[in-house]
Order: C-alpha cells, then sequence, then structure tokens
C-alpha cells in the first residue's frame, strides 16, 4: 500500500461515500503528499491543493454533522451540588489569606 496520493494517481470521485476511515486514509495520503512535494519541489502541485481542499471539507462536513447529533454532551456545566466541601483546600496548603 502507497503511503502518498500523487496527482497522477485515481481520486474517489464522490468523498460522501467513503466511510469515515477511508476519507482518513485518503487525508492522510494527501497530506503526506504535500509534505513530499514541499520538500522535493518547493511547492504544492495544484491538483494535490485541490484534493487536499476537498477532503478537508469533506472532513469539517462530517464533524459538523456529528457536532449536531451530538446530544450526549451537555451544553453546560453542571450546578455546584449543594452537598459539596466548602473547603477546596481541605489540606490548608491554599496561600490565600482570609481578611
Amino acid at each position: 500500500m502507497k503511503t502518498r496520493l500523487p496527482p497522477s494517481e485515481p481520486f474517489p470521485e464522490d468523498l460522501t461515500s467513503l466511510d469515515l476511515p477511508q476519507v482518513e486514509v485518503v487525508n492522510s495520503k494527501i497530506q503526506r503528499e504535500l509534505t513530499f512535494e514541499y520538500v522535493h519541489d518547493g511547492e504544492a502541485d495544484p491538483e494535490t491543493e485541490f484534493r487536499n481542499e476537498e477532503v478537508t471539507e469533506e472532513l469539517d462536513r462530517r464533524d459538523a454533522a456529528n457536532i449536531a447529533l451530538d446530544t450526549t454532551k451537555p451544553a453546560h456545566l453542571p450546578a455546584r451540588s449543594s452537598n459539596s466541601d466548602p473547603n477546596p483546600d481541605p489540606e490548608g496548603t491554599s496561600t490565600d489569606i482570609a481578611v
């Protein structure tokens, strides 16, 4: 398996049809190709830059969809319970001095 995806090799026509792990592999190969091109050519091939934008947009789209569907995380921090310890420094090591 190749670790880079040069412009001469085929690129998926529809990234939305790929599973997330497949898109992540394409992203990794594109990132490695960009690095290779910058190191060896001093600049990125326009096709590689275009592919990078396409993969980034697809990953961003999926991230936004996951955030919109994520109902497991609270929207805010829970209020402090009334039975919590009023002394947050039980060892008395705080350097704050009460006045």
